[in-house]
């Protein structure tokens, strides 16, 4: 256990998917995003067919928690810019928008793919503050929220009159309730992702969609920042994917019908947030910003060439 913020590790040796043993992919790394204490280790399994990253040693799933005490949920002054970074950002995100004709697609992912839905009950697990919520709820779907957060949680409830479930996914009981359940950036921030997908698919009706976001490692921007890329986050990522892995996930879970793409709508944010120059609590400055910029239209070009290389995998799945 380290001292300073409570969290208590555990081994994870072998891959949770497969069952072979992993090798040190990196060493060392810090949460320069939170600031929680310490370095952390990630592995790769050493299966061709598999290539899952994970954290080895990890926190338990008791004193996890203690890695959000700082997280975006809890303090959105975490999120800060300079002066003149914050003047800059949205016309060099605007002009990339333009330059590569990115209008549609972030339309698109912002309703979570769901622009061709007809609204019905949605539960979004890990809804962290709300605002994905909020913001279906405004295109007529009726929503709900799932947290293990009690910060969160009371903030979604009490600012945006959204309900949530307050505890592991497990104990919401509403068997063949939903028509559509998201997961966000979760998957990767629980400890075994197989169960997870399982117990969403109990909690759809028969045709219900489930739909997956999440760090994409066969991205662009892994491959350019490595071990300092956004999407790593120790040590609150615990599990890290490509699309074949979801791909193989969802089959397990029991859904028979798939579609999965990967997208570079947040190319620029990635990039902001990845690379050396960025510490802890750093506010984004103007560097950061013109990384972002030139980082979305580079993978803009590589996503051409590449359609498995943009930063975020989705993966939609029915019933």
């Amino acid at each position: 256990m380290d001292p300073q913020n409570g969290i208590v590790t555990e081994d994870q040796l072998d891959c949770c998917l497969c069952g072979i043993s992993g090798k040190e992919l990196y060493q060392d790394c810090s949460d320069r995003l939170f600031g929680v204490p310490g370095t952390w280790t990630f592995k790769q399994c050493v299966n061709d067919q598999c290539g899952l990253i994970w954290l080895d040693p990890r926190p338990t799933r008791l004193t996890i928690d203690k890695a959000y005490q700082s997280y975006y949920t809890h303090d959105s002054s975490q999120v800060q810019r300079t002066v003149w970074a914050n003047a800059l950002r949205p016309l060099l995100q605007g002009l990339s928008v333009r330059l590569l004709g990115l209008h549609h697609e972030r339309r698109q992912y912002k309703q979570m793919y769901l622009d061709r839905c007809s609204p019905g009950n949605l539960l979004e697990v890990g809804c962290g503050n709300g605002k994905r919520l909020e913001r279906l709820r405004a295109l007529g779907w009726d929503v709900m929220g799932q947290e293990i957060d009690a910060v969160a949680a009371s903030h979604v409830q009490a600012s945006k009159n959204i309900p949530v479930h307050l505890g592991e996914l497990e104990t919401l009981e509403a068997p063949d309730r939903y028509d559509v359940v998201l997961l966000s950036h979760v998957i990767e921030h629980v400890h075994d992702p197989l169960s997870l997908l399982q117990t969403c698919h109990k909690l759809l009706k028969p045709g219900g969609r489930l739909i997956v976001l999440t760090p994409n490692t066969a991205s662009l921007g892994h491959r350019r920042f490595g071990s300092t890329w956004r999407g790593l986050e120790p040590p609150r990522h615990l599990h890290l994917f490509n699309g074949e892995i979801l791909q193989r996930l969802v089959r397990q879970a029991g859904f028979s019908q798939h579609t999965n793409w990967t997208t570079l709508v947040s190319a620029f944010a990635i990039a902001e947030n990845s690379g050396y120059r960025r510490a802890i609590n750093q506010p984004i400055t103007v560097c950061d910003v013109l990384r972002g910029f030139w980082f979305q239209l580079a993978a803009g070009v590589a996503y051409l060439r590449d359609k498995h290389c943009g930063e975020e995998c989705v993966v939609m799945a029915i019933k």
